[in-house]
């Protein structure tokens, strides 16, 4: 078939079908085809003129494969570029029928790093579409890509608006659309692509989706779509058991109290109201927060949150690891205390948990929230030391606490500083920032023994 430019694109082998039409390979490694299927004329004049606008959209600098052409006549559909080596998130939240182990699937998939990371990083994209009153409309696992570094990319563009669908024009996946739209009684907006990406994010960290528990799975057809309506509880409910599921992963397992909370905001309350559903910019934050909370077992090399008494994947127990605590300081304010014998007030940003699995950043969301920039300092922990190293052209400054004569800097160039640590807080304090005023510092809290 051709493109309104002229050029002959090849089908060689379909990648993916859903409601609208299907996505195919080319002969040309460059460019993958969606063939729309619609019923009738009046549906292809109103593609075509949707799939014209969806071009123009302020699109550039997002990682959204939009229409770069259009398919001629007879065919309604567009050429988009292709994403090489990418792969559909839901080859991470559907656990294919031959797997016997759906835990060792998990974690040779990626585990719960890769999970975490590409989920915060779709929420980041959808929530750059929201910034510009545009909606994705359709979001489900199939439409979100990633890459070997969990980069994300969004497919399948052509549902992209500014303004709410009208009801007439019912598109969806049934499974990730929001119980609204799923009945009809509403277009989609900004809280039905949070409300998809929520269901997104439970079923790829738990491996079971939030409204499809035992009873609604063994009922009727009719069953599962009250469930998609929002007419049964979700799976989870503190209170009600009727739609309990036995599916799944341990959820204290794969999700931290934060993303717990989040997911009752989002199909408890916020099932029939969406005005009671958290944010995008909520899922991203608790997503990057529970990614800095993982510690890799010494013995399976699995990931799983630090607090856990031992690895939930092997039973081995747990080997020692660093918290290192970003805070907001004021050094005028923490000298006064000293002199007058009191803590020194300070402001938690962030936690991060070094294992001796390798090294971990210290970056611009860890001071602001912003998931954008390069990172600041480099943190390793191994044989009982940990070193730090600036990664970016800053000199920071590594002091023992109200000692300034042992004051170093840490620098980009040069050696990493390392310093050892014993079980609890080290005297060691990492600023980052001038000494003088308001500055951001890490502390360094060992948990268990460190090899000598």
């Amino acid at each position: 078939m051709k493109d309104d430019g002229g050029r002959t694109h090849e089908l060689v082998r379909e990648l993916g079908t859903g409601g609208q039409g299907s996505v195919y390979a080319t002969q040309d490694e460059r460019y993958v085809v969606k063939v729309l299927r619609l019923p009738d004329e009046a549906a292809r004049e109103h593609w075509l003129r949707r799939l014209s606008a969806v071009r123009t959209l302020p699109l550039e600098d997002l990682r959204i494969a939009r229409p770069i052409r259009l398919l001629q006549r007879p065919h309604v559909g567009y050429v988009m570029e292709r994403v090489p080596g990418a792969q559909p998130l839901a080859s991470l939240c559907q656990v294919p029928h031959v797997e016997a182990a759906p835990g060792e699937w998990y974690v040779r998939t990626g585990g719960l790093r890769r999970r975490l990371a590409v989920l915060a990083r779709t929420a980041r994209l959808l929530g750059h579409l929201h910034s510009r009153g545009l909606v994705y409309g359709d979001p489900s696992p199939a439409n979100v890509l990633f890459s070997g570094d969990d980069t994300v990319s969004l497919i399948d563009a052509d549902n992209l608006r500014y303004a709410s669908r009208p009801l007439s024009e019912r598109v969806l996946t049934p499974w990730f659309a929001a119980p609204e739209v799923y009945a009809g009684r509403s277009g989609v907006s900004s809280l039905t692509d949070a409300f998809a990406f929520a269901a997104m994010a439970f079923q790829t960290l738990t491996l079971v989706h939030p409204l499809l528990g035992d009873q609604v799975s063994q009922d009727d057809a009719e069953a599962e779509e009250a469930a998609l309506r929002g007419e049964w509880p979700w799976i989870d409910h503190p209170h009600d058991d009727r739609n309990r599921s036995s599916a799944g992963l341990p959820r204290a397992l794969v999700l931290t109290p934060a993303l717990m909370a989040l997911a009752e905001q989002t199909f408890g309350e916020g099932l029939r109201d969406p005005l009671a559903r958290p944010g995008l910019s909520a899922w991203e934050e608790a997503l990057w927060a529970a990614a800095d909370r993982l510690l890799a077992c010494p013995s399976c090399g699995a990931e799983a949150d630090h607090a856990l008494p031992e690895c939930p994947w092997c039973g081995a127990g747990r080997g020692p690891y660093v918290l290192a605590e970003v805070q907001v300081t004021d050094q005028e304010v923490s000298d006064l205390a000293a002199v007058q014998g009191v803590p020194a007030p300070t402001m938690a940003l962030a936690v991060v948990v070094v294992g001796s699995d390798g090294a971990r950043h210290i970056q611009p969301r860890h001071f602001t929230g912003e998931a954008q920039g390069a990172s600041h300092v480099e943190l390793t922990f191994t044989g009982g030391r940990l070193s730090v190293r600036s990664l970016d052209e800053a000199t920071y400054t590594l002091r023992r606490e109200q000692r300034d004569k042992d004051d170093v800097p840490v620098e980009q160039q040069g050696k990493p500083k390392r310093f050892p640590l014993a079980p609890g807080r080290s005297a060691w304090q990492l600023h980052l920032g001038a000494l003088a005023g308001q500055h951001r510092l890490v502390t360094f809290d060992l948990v268990g023994e460190a090899a000598p």
